[in-house]
């Protein structure tokens, strides 16, 4: 039923503005003129999201971008301009009406560009991505994963299309803590980008357990709190509600704080599956920070100016963006006999 309340909201979203449905940044704030000068004000003006990708400022010419729930295609354009003719943009979504508005759009920036470097395909991400395995350069989305009903799929079919060294820039919406499970089955706050959110916590092992590493959660702003939550879910009868509150399930709700972050995270650039090997490789971290976790392993902790013994995988790693300008990986010092890096020695 979450996906049916989500199609309907955003299918009434694409044929008129719903003002209350995130709280968009105003990228006319954000961006330099240039970037979003082939952009038609109708598009820019249809605001919804929480934040917006870091890497969406930063792409570079050639690259090759997947946009999850573009809407009326706003960041992919901004994209196409970024990659230039050699790149390509996908956007993906699963509601037609969108798709179809911003495929409306469409003759009219690559008129503006000189060029048309922009696919807008249907499907559902937490079902299966319609692309080639290894063949994005960067996923990008905005306020859209939350809505994602099987996240577990969802962050492996991300994990499965990007190229190894790749990165996952997106903005959506985090709670402090895992929300009170009223407010998980209550399909309006669904549609709003509410009852889908994850906990810090969950989302990084979310992330973790799909693969992803160099995880970095960047907290921008409070998106909404407890007292409004009540207000917009539970204070109001008929459709919609998910009944009366007892005051045990009133105080959880009221104590949620929903956070517009900025998530970052990385596909290896090696295959964490076969066999490795110790070949007397060395790295010392140089922070910022005085520590840092790589992945879940427990031994892939680095203390800030500790040299440190790593497998060739992990070194492969670490050499690579985007840790190789805080890190330092040392080759072996003459000959080495290689070690074989057994599972229960919790090598990658």
């Amino acid at each position: 039923m979450s996906k049916e309340a989500i199609l309907d909201t955003y299918s009434r979203a694409a044929q008129e503005t719903l003002k209350d449905l995130c709280c968009g940044v105003d990228y006319r704030e954000e961006f330099p003129p240039e970037d979003l000068g082939h952009i038609p004000d109708e598009v820019l003006e249809r605001n919804y999201g929480c934040g917006i990708p870091s890497e969406l400022k930063t792409l570079d010419p050639g690259r090759t971008v997947l946009d999850l729930g573009p809407g009326f295609g706003r960041d992919c354009f901004i994209a196409a301009r970024k990659v230039g003719a050699q790149g390509q943009v996908f956007g993906l979504d699963m509601n037609e009406e969108m798709l179809r508005q911003a495929k409306r759009f469409q003759p009219q920036v690559a008129e503006a560009l000189g060029y048309d470097n922009v696919r807008f395909i249907k499907g559902q991400f937490d079902v299966e991505i319609p692309l080639e395995a290894d063949s994005i350069d960067v996923i990008l989305s905005n306020c859209v994963n939350n809505l994602a009903t099987d996240k577990e799929t969802a962050y492996r079919e991300m994990f499965r299309v990007l190229k190894p060294g790749s990165k996952l820039s997106f903005a959506d919406i985090v709670s402090y803590q895992p929300l009170p499970l009223k407010l998980q089955q209550n399909e309006r706050a669904w549609a709003d980008c509410v009852a889908g959110v994850l906990s810090f916590q969950q989302l990084s092992e979310r992330l973790n357990q799909a693969g992803f590493h160099g995880v970095t959660l960047t907290p921008l702003y409070l998106w909404s709190a407890g007292k409004q939550l009540l207000h917009n879910y539970f204070d109001l009868e008929g459709e919609g509600s998910s009944g009366k509150l007892s005051d045990q399930e009133t105080q959880q709700v009221e104590e949620v704080r929903l956070y517009s972050v900025a998530i970052e995270s990385f596909k290896p650039v090696v295959d964490p599956k076969g066999e490795c090997f110790w070949k007397g490789q060395y790295a010392i971290f140089h922070g910022p920070g005085v520590s840092m976790q790589l992945d879940p392993d427990p031994d892939h902790v680095f203390q800030v100016g500790t040299l440190k013994e790593v497998c060739e995988k992990t070194a492969a790693i670490l050499s690579s963006a985007p840790f190789r300008s805080h890190f330092t990986v040392f080759a072996p010092q003459g000959e080495v006999e290689p070690r074989v890096c057994l599972p229960e020695q919790q090598c990658c």
